[in-house]
């Protein structure tokens, strides 16, 4: 015996099997914000993983230093800007009063090297090691940075050129290292004795390590930027969900 149902319940019955499949369908617009808010917390993640590393990081560079520093004098001398360090040993040979080479760190964390050589002008040191060179750059008379008393020229080298001949002595430290003065043309050579190269590459190592830890320190105010900025996205896209009370 066959039922018979009217023809509305056939209606009514595709409709809401019609509904039942196309309800669940997200539309592409919110396909593509579920998909941005999931970025966020994983960009959120991905930062916090970065800053467990880099205080990680940090908490290493900034023991190391602290041990470095242990092997440096501090001076302030009344007669000069500022104070710097200076490797333990040479506190009493500098100033040079002969053709050399000394390295030290200023107070806010320079690299510095200052040159002697007697008997002859210079504005400019390059080192040479295995057939490779890298130079100094040049720093003009003024009798304040590059300054001649007597047979002595001195002459103090700071920047980026500078950095490069510090690590440049550093990076050879096992292998014989010479320093050749310049003005303009070749004016006088040093082969920079053992313990003058270790004393450079010490110091070097010692302001390569301070500027790394000033480098993570940066680092971690940016990456706590950058989760605070995916937070309040998130923040704004819950309040704009939130029902209004006042237009229900």
């Amino acid at each position: 015996m066959k039922t018979k149902y009217p023809l509305y319940f056939f209606v009514a019955a595709a409709a809401v099997s019609l509904s039942a499949c196309g309800g669940s369908k997200k539309t592409e617009a919110e396909q593509k914000r579920e998909a941005w808010l999931s970025s966020l917390n994983d960009s959120i993640a991905l930062y916090q993983k970065q800053m467990e590393g880099v205080s990680s990081e940090l908490s290493d560079m900034q023991r190391k230093v602290g041990e470095m520093v242990g092997d440096f004098d501090y001076v302030n001398n009344p007669r000069e800007v500022e104070g710097y360090y200076i490797y333990k040993g040479w506190k009493s040979r500098y100033p040079l009063t002969q053709t050399g080479l000394l390295a030290r760190v200023t107070e806010d964390e320079r690299f510095e090297l200052i040159a002697t050589l007697s008997g002859g002008i210079f504005n400019e040191i390059a080192a040479n090691s295995d057939g490779v060179t890298v130079s100094s750059g040049v720093v003009p008379h003024d009798q304040a940075l590059n300054y001649r008393a007597g047979n002595l020229n001195k002459v103090c080298f700071s920047g980026e050129k500078a950095d490069s001949v510090g690590a440049f002595i550093a990076s050879h430290e096992s292998g014989p290292v010479s320093i050749i003065y310049l003005n303009g043309n070749r004016t006088g050579s040093l082969q920079l004795p053992a313990d003058e190269q270790r004393m450079v590459a010490a110091t070097w190592r010692l302001y390569s390590m301070q500027k790394k830890a000033h480098s993570l320190e940066k680092e971690m105010p940016r990456l706590s930027g950058k989760i605070s900025a995916c937070r309040r996205m998130l923040e704004s896209n819950d309040n704009s969900e939130k029902p209004n009370d006042d237009n229900p």
